[in-house]
């Protein structure tokens, strides 16, 4: 005969109900419960910073790509200011990194 709802008590199926969680079986996770809920929360995380540092990278990336005569221009720029070329060599680099449009 198949045990029911009609022929278990209701006082042992909110008994068993109640062990469950307070001195029953699942009672017993303990520490392995906190820890398994830390585990899942950082795969979730990792599942999220990685794509995100991913699309930075490959942004960064792009941009680093620029055009070779800003970098050399800041190049010459930070030597002026150290003091290692003077005015007359800055002005001559300069002309020749900047496009000459006409000034």
């Amino acid at each position: 005969m198949a045990l029911t709802h009609a022929t278990v008590s209701d006082a042992m199926m909110w008994s068993w109900h109640d062990g469950m969680w307070n001195d029953g079986h699942m009672a017993g996770w303990g520490s392995w419960g906190w820890g398994m809920m830390l585990f899942g929360l950082l795969w979730m995380a990792l599942l999220i910073a990685v794509p995100v540092y991913l699309v930075y990278w490959l942004g960064s990336r792009s941009q680093s790509n620029g055009p070779a005569e800003d970098s050399a221009l800041t190049v010459l720029q930070e030597r002026y200011a150290r003091g290692e070329i003077d005015d007359e060599e800055f002005d001559r680099r300069r002309a020749r990194l900047t496009p000459d449009d006409g000034r």
